[in-house]
């Protein structure tokens, strides 16, 4: 279990997280106003869709007011790059400094790291050379430095498939090994078996790695994974209340209402 202001991550019912994806603060303070109203556990800022993100500035004084607008609930802040299914590029130096001057704001409560950019999963598997040990280890170091400051997701999403049993269990001991609070993994399924044996997946690691895991099979046909996280093990689900920020997002007011009807089987 993680402990994220009064939200404990891996008790209970899958937390329900809501992103605001607006490019503008305007936009930005007014999504925050109307995912206050519902109930929602977690909000998560996609930074990479706002339009001023390359200006410091103009983010902290966005960060303040978005603090300001949530009253104590915990905020993820979330750059997902283009290569992962996000807006915009971002060269690894600026992605860090990027995301270090977020931790270090004391305005955050988590932050999501892509444990896969500018590392080639064929790289990190099996005996690893030099460079590439050399780079991993840099990245856990950094991946430690923030967590002083705040809780790390470590994520990895393919929106093209989903990868066999095998790469899936590869990278998400690669996650943990990067020393991220959180694993988190978003697939894309070609058919619903690819669905169930993400499911089946998430049922068998949740026993094996000590930490929350969050998993999704993305697009319609894997909507159940958003919906049975409880029965198998993920522990975090993304919901909308408008654009989707993802293939396969449910309405988080209907989202509630299926996450309670799975938890009246396990109480």
């Amino acid at each position: 279990m993680v402990q994220v202001g009064d939200v404990s991550i891996g008790s209970g019912k899958p937390k329900i997280c809501a992103s605001i994806t607006e490019t503008d603060r305007k936009s930005i303070i007014a999504a925050a106003d109307i995912l206050l109203q519902k109930r929602i556990d977690i909000i998560e800022w996609r930074i990479d869709c706002y339009r001023e993100v390359s200006q410091w500035d103009m983010v902290r004084e966005t960060l303040q007011r978005l603090k300001m607008s949530l009253y104590g609930r915990p905020l993820l802040v979330t750059f997902r790059t283009k290569e992962e299914g996000g807006k915009q590029a971002i060269d690894t130096a600026a992605y860090r400094e990027l995301l270090e001057n977020i931790a270090c704001s004391g305005m955050v409560n988590m932050i999501d790291v892509e444990i896969f950019k500018d590392l080639k999963y064929e790289d990190l598997i099996g005996d690893r050379e030099t460079e590439t040990a050399e780079y991993f280890e840099e990245l856990k170091n950094w991946i430690n430095k923030l967590r002083e400051k705040v809780v790390v997701v470590g994520s990895y999403h393919n929106f093209e498939r989903t990868p066999d049993d095998s790469e899936l269990k590869g990278r998400l001991q690669i996650i943990d090994e990067s020393g991220a609070d959180i694993p988190k993994m978003a697939v894309m399924p070609a058919d619903r078996m690819d669905v169930m044996r993400l499911m089946m997946f998430t049922l068998q690691m949740a026993e094996q790695v000590d930490k929350p895991l969050i998993t999704m099979s993305m697009s319609r046909i894997g909507s159940i994974s958003r919906i049975a996280g409880e029965a198998f093990g993920s522990t975090v689900t993304f919901g909308s209340i408008g654009q989707e920020s993802a293939p396969g997002q449910l309405p988080v007011n209907k989202l509630e209402e299926m996450l309670d009807m799975v938890h009246q089987n396990y109480q």
